[in-house]
């Protein structure tokens, strides 16, 4: 399962309008309405336990409160609960809730942010309605978060969590973080985790030769002057079946347009880098970044 080099072209406006425009009147008695004060709508179905994890996938839609239209401030929601360990479900929740934060990094203390998604929306939509306070014409202000699946592997569970925050300007901002859990001690692990001691320098030169390989043969990658764009070193690292994928943010390798390209290292490149644990079982694949 190679993954190829992705660029997100993330048409996010119009899904939204359409998934909240159905939950614009909270009609639906057969859904709880887990807060009062913010009309949600939230469905959960377990499907096929990962082993020793029980995970549901939950979706939500929520609102302001008290606004009617499509105009209202929204956070639209998809991820996973554990059931037997609430410990890796927060951790889920908090990562989310600092993605839908995007200018947090320099602007806000981590410690600062909200500790649950309910209280990111409560805060979402005061500065919605702050920006938006007598104007005729309403900023748009809406966020969506999703945590998914995108590898299962040597005990590992290989998680990808997107985000995509509008507030009002030309274009949101997205992102992708890689949330990768050792299912044998239940324990999220960073790359730092997954190297060998003194490795990080080795692991960084594989990671160049995979984005010279991206520049020289993606059609993004064609279009940028290195001099302009240069090479960045990134720990958002995944260890998938068949390599390590590493992706980047908006403004990291290029402009806004290319989206959030993948770099690919094959685990051939990081044989005596990785720590065993953490290299496949299975042949490395030889496959270049795209």
């Amino acid at each position: 399962m190679t993954l190829s080099t992705r660029y997100r072209w993330l048409a996010v406006p119009a899904l939204l309008l359409t998934l909240t425009a159905c939950d614009q009147n909270g009609d639906d008695q057969s859904v709880d309405q887990p807060d009062a004060a913010q009309p949600s709508s939230e469905t959960a179905d377990t499907q096929k336990p990962q082993e020793g994890l029980s995970p549901t996938f939950v979706n939500r839609t929520i609102k302001a409160p008290d606004c009617e239209g499509d105009d209202c401030a929204s956070v639209e929601i998809h991820m996973i609960r554990f059931d037997n360990d609430p410990a890796l479900s927060s951790e889920l929740e908090r990562r989310l809730v600092r993605m839908g934060n995007p200018i947090s990094e320099s602007g806000v203390d981590k410690d600062a942010l909200p500790a649950t998604l309910d209280a990111y929306a409560e805060d979402f939509f005061d500065q919605s309605a702050q920006a938006n306070a007598d104007s005729d014409h309403p900023r748009p202000y809406y966020t969506t978060l999703e945590a998914k699946e995108i590898g299962h592997h040597d005990d590992l569970l290989v998680l990808e969590l997107q985000s995509y925050v509008m507030t009002g300007g030309a274009h949101g901002m997205p992102g992708t973080d890689y949330m990768v859990i050792d299912e044998k001690t239940r324990q999220v692990v960073t790359l730092d985790d997954m190297l060998q001691d003194g490795q990080k320098p080795a692991f960084e030169a594989a990671l160049k030769n995979a984005w010279q390989r991206w520049m020289k043969d993606s059609e993004a990658g064609k279009t940028l002057d290195p001099i302009n764009w240069p090479f960045s070193p990134s720990d958002n690292a995944a260890p998938l079946e068949d390599n390590m994928a590493v992706t980047y943010g908006p403004y990291a390798l290029g402009p806004y347009a290319i989206g959030m390209p993948t770099l690919t290292i094959p685990y051939s490149d990081l044989e005596n880098v990785l720590k065993p644990r953490f290299l496949p079982n299975a042949t490395a694949d030889t496959a270049e970044s795209k």
